[in-house]
């Protein structure tokens, strides 16, 4: 595949946890990936690129068998990677079920990680929460408070707590809450101290979180990495799906699915993106560990697999996130931990209706065994209604792509188009119908071959359709009363064209969310059948007609 002048490209992916190295090379003309490695981060880049060559060495050129770790060595090399600690918030608000949860929202969506959290309802003493804030080693300080117009003593309070708190430390401090009080709060602290960005929680039944977002998202950046932010992994993710948007024209989101990080990103089909990054959204997240979390994770394992079994999986986990899954036990609470963090992320603003595409990211999904199991994680953690088109990222492509320059990134893209994505299929996800009942019919057409069904989905149910990659069909979808796809208008009949992939067609009719049975045995059971839907051997299509 190679030669001795052979062009040679290193695409790497520095994560938390894994190093995910792709080699390129020009085959006939067209830039394809011809190896690809994924190594715990410690491993070093040495032992990348002595993988990548023991990988290449079967298919290259023999005359440069001795030579290709000097040749990937040497090669030009495109990379991203994760800050190698998130940004640390402390946050001081007036209540915490209203002021406070607005600002860790928009904190924890920005990628902030909230080391301390203190709110004037926080049934601890004064003192305690001086001490709990004097300690806590931050980048920023957060101040949030009063509805806007209103004067709110109990705000100044907190402002004065952070002050004492803060003493002459030089971290700066945010103001998002009444702007009446801008002034005031500014006084607390030495000259510049304070930005002061609009209230998160301007009334008591609104919330606009977008700016102080936007503010915590651009001070977070000059924070971890200010002189290359687009070489941060969730910046270049971005920055990919955003031109693979323009240039497609479909909406796309897009869920990279880490191990310390997940981060989410909505592209409108235009060009733009909006993104958030959660650093507490991966699969080491502290609170998957906490009280409670194996419990819900336990709740989703089709498997009986006992919480405290869970439990030491996700310890494991956190403690050595590079550590493989040894036995299908651990693959499978691996697997429902990735669905529970997806539906976690997956924010009200960033909503997963009329996706046209759908795309994960990161080594638990792209990475997957089997293709289905990266399908069932996407659906079961998005849920996106409607007709969607799913991919993964396997090559781990996205992450270095989008770190280009700006001039760059379109030109990269469009030289690995082939390789970009792995096609799964298309999922076709309603909402609404009658457990039991008979909730869409489908009919796929493909020309040139016999027509398949039509299908009946009943409420709770999912079938898959064998439809293989780049092949196309157009589906005939019935909908059957209360059952929708998420149009304004409810059609009882919808028409779709649809492409293949290495899963095909999943119809899924598991309602929004999908629900199950409070009984264990009985959930079990369904999450059993539902599995076993999806990984199950499609029947063959009948052959071609002539």
């Amino acid at each position: 595949m190679t030669s001795q002048s052979s062009e040679l490209a290193l695409l790497v992916d520095l994560g938390s946890a894994w190093t995910k190295g792709t080699l390129i090379a020009r085959v006939r003309g067209s830039w394809r990936i011809v190896a690809h490695h994924a190594q715990p981060r410690a491993w070093g880049d040495a032992e990348l690129v002595h993988q990548l060559a023991a990988a290449l060495r079967p298919s290259a050129d023999p005359r440069l068998a001795h030579d290709l770790e000097r040749l990937i060595a040497a090669a030009p090399r495109i990379e991203c990677h994760t800050s190698a600690r998130p940004a640390r918030l402390a946050i001081a608000a007036v209540s915490r079920e209203v002021s406070g949860a607005s600002a860790r929202r928009a904190a924890e969506s920005a990628g902030w990680l909230i080391v301390e959290a203190a709110t004037a309802d926080d049934g601890r003493a004064l003192t305690h929460r001086l001490e709990a804030l004097q300690v806590a080693e931050v980048d920023a300080w957060l101040l949030a408070g009063g509805f806007d117009g209103a004067h709110s003593d109990q705000a100044l309070e907190m402002t004065a707590l952070v002050a004492a708190a803060r003493g002459k430390r030089v971290e700066p401090v945010i103001w998002a809450g009444s702007s009446r009080l801008n002034d005031e709060v500014a006084g607390f602290f030495e000259p510049g101290a304070v930005a002061a960005v609009p209230n998160p929680r301007p009334g008591a039944d609104r919330e606009d979180p977008a700016p102080l977002r936007a503010y915590l998202e651009e001070l977070l950046s000059r924070t971890v990495e200010p002189e290359s932010a687009r070489h941060l992994s969730p910046v270049s993710f971005r920055r990919a799906l955003a031109q693979l948007s323009g240039e497609t024209e479909l909406r796309i989101l897009g869920i990279d699915l880490g191990m310390q990080f997940a981060t989410v990103v909505l592209a409108d089909g235009q060009g733009a993106a909006e993104s958030r990054v959660f650093a507490q959204g991966g699969l080491a997240s502290a609170a998957l560990t906490a009280p409670g979390g194996p419990s819900r994770v336990a709740r989703g394992i089709p498997d009986a697999i006992d919480e405290l079994t869970v439990a030491d999986t996700l310890q494991n986990v956190a403690a050595r996130p590079a550590t493989l899954p040894q036995t299908e036990d651990d693959l499978a609470v691996l697997q429902a931990a990735a669905r529970h963090q997806l539906v976690s992320v997956v924010a009200d603003d960033l909503r997963a209706d009329g996706i046209d595409l759908l795309v994960g990211a990161g080594r638990v999904i792209a990475a997957a065994p089997r293709p289905a199991m990266a399908a069932q994680m996407l659906i079961d953690g998005v849920r996106p209604v409607g007709v969607t088109a799913l991919a993964i990222d396997s090559g781990a492509l996205l992450g270095p792509l989008g770190s280009l320059d700006d001039n760059e990134i379109g030109e990269g893209m469009a030289a690995l188009r082939e390789d970009l994505l792995v096609p799964l299929g298309t999922a076709v996800i309603c909402r609404g119908g009658r457990a039991g009942h008979v909730a869409m019919r489908v009919t796929l057409h493909r020309s040139g071959w016999p027509s398949i069904g039509p299908i009946e989905v009943r409420g709770g149910g999912l079938q898959v359709i064998p439809l293989g990659a780049g092949q196309f069909a157009e589906l005939e979808i019935g909908l059957e009363e209360g059952a929708s796809l998420g149009a304004p208008r409810r059609s009882r009949r919808a028409w779709a064209e649809v492409s293949g992939g290495s899963v095909g067609v999943i119809l899924d009719a598991r309602g929004i969310p999908a629900t199950v049975p409070r009984r264990a045995e009985d959930r079990r059971a369904v999450l059993a059948g539902w599995r076993d839907a999806m990984l199950r051997e499609p029947p063959q299509p009948a052959p071609r007609a002539r």
